[in-house]
């Protein structure tokens, strides 16, 4: 007969933390994008696409919120998508288009 398999008892919930105590930067706990806030960012993604927006929040995943985002399909062709959510790990490289402090 095979062995019964037990599994472990599950973990406590935690108590939810108010967004701005998430975006903290703790050793390990992701990228630390605060300095980027409210600034242009130009992101290459996974599938060749490319958007322009304004950082306008983040997670310890690197999944970012951009507002006012448009996307390049070609450098005569874009397409203004507003307020967007994209992945991090479908972010390949970005680049801060505004001065940061």
């Amino acid at each position: 007969s095979r062995p019964i398999l037990l599994s472990r008892a599950p973990a406590p919930l935690r108590a939810v933390q108010p967004a701005a105590a998430a975006m903290v930067s703790k050793a390990g706990a992701g990228a630390d994008l605060r300095k980027f806030m409210e600034k242009r960012l130009d992101l290459k993604l996974t599938a060749n696409r490319h958007v322009v927006g304004v950082l306008r929040g983040y997670d310890q995943f690197m999944n970012i919120v951009l507002d006012n985002t448009v996307e390049i399909v070609s450098p005569t062709e874009k397409n203004e998508i507003g307020m967007v959510v994209i992945r991090g790990n479908s972010i390949m490289m970005w680049e801060c288009l505004d001065r940061v402090k």
